[in-house]
């Protein structure tokens, strides 16, 4: 992605450019967390704003299941 911003389910998560590459030419960031009280069991929206050249074809999203017997 270029520039933009995203919201999930009506709340916005902020803005999002790259604006640091690695010496691997790859984005400094590509994890953004959701906060749980963003998502709902199903039916999630995911609306993205791109102002520059992105694809939003290109973008994975991944979750993280934590259990309440999860020790630290």
């Amino acid at each position: 992605m270029g520039k933009g911003e995203v919201w999930v389910n009506g709340q916005s998560i902020g803005r999002y450019w790259v604006s640091i590459h690695t010496p691997q030419q790859r984005p400094s960031q590509t994890w953004y967390n959701i906060p749980r009280s963003f998502l709902k069991p199903e039916g999630n929206q995911l609306v993205l704003v791109e102002d520059e050249y992105g694809d939003p074809l290109g973008i994975k999203l991944d979750s993280v299941s934590i259990t309440k017997d999860a020790k630290y």
